[in-house]
């Protein structure tokens, strides 16, 4: 979602920087209030699903470069439906990883629960230092490849969110023969 806020804040804003920033900074919290109200709507599982797929959707439809509005001048901001369906994008991958870090505590047992927030505190670092270095000499070639990489990863994430286990309104695991115990009562069901 970082390279993200990049493609918005340089193409959508002209000249300012700042205002791509507040741009970027309303989009997160539009997206961590959605992902609750979602969550309490629909459930884990499927809340992430629905984020996750509407970020596919959003990245795939930001491949093409259509302008909303004639720029004036070359500093004129211009809305194109790329900027436009990167900042959407942006919103439901925010709300995809608050609810990551709500699911994987639910998740684990208690005795397990700092190493697999720690294991997702990894992986998030580890994403965030090659995310920006992968896709700026993706994007210098062409900035379609960059978007579609994204949207399959996120159909990857939401393919993946079928085989967890929906733990709404369930008692929190404490021991790992709770998570067995769940893990069997557990129907795979699409949604």
């Amino acid at each position: 979602s970082r390279k993200i806020k990049a493609v918005v804040s340089t193409q959508s804003t002209g000249n300012d920087p700042y205002l791509g920033q507040i741009l970027a900074m309303v989009g997160e919290i539009i997206a961590y209030v959605g992902a609750a109200g979602l969550i309490q709507c629909c459930g884990r599982r499927r809340a992430m699903i629905i984020m996750l797929i509407m970020t596919t959707i959003t990245y795939l439809l930001a491949i093409p470069d259509v302008n909303f509005e004639p720029s004036k001048t070359i500093d004129d901001a211009k809305w194109t439906l790329q900027s436009v369906s990167s900042l959407i994008g942006l919103i439901a991958a925010s709300g995809v990883f608050s609810s990551v870090y709500l699911w994987s505590a639910e998740l684990a047992p208690s005795s397990h629960r700092g190493f697999v927030f720690c294991l997702c505190s990894s992986a998030a670092r580890i994403g965030s230092f090659c995310g920006p270095f992968l896709f700026n000499n993706i994007i210098k070639e062409n900035k379609a490849v960059a978007l579609v990489v994204l949207g399959l990863l996120a159909l990857v994430g939401a393919a993946a969110c079928f085989v967890l286990v929906e733990t709404e309104k369930k008692d929190t695991a404490v021991t790992p023969k709770d998570v067995v115990n769940r893990r069997k009562e557990h129907q795979y069901t699409l949604l």
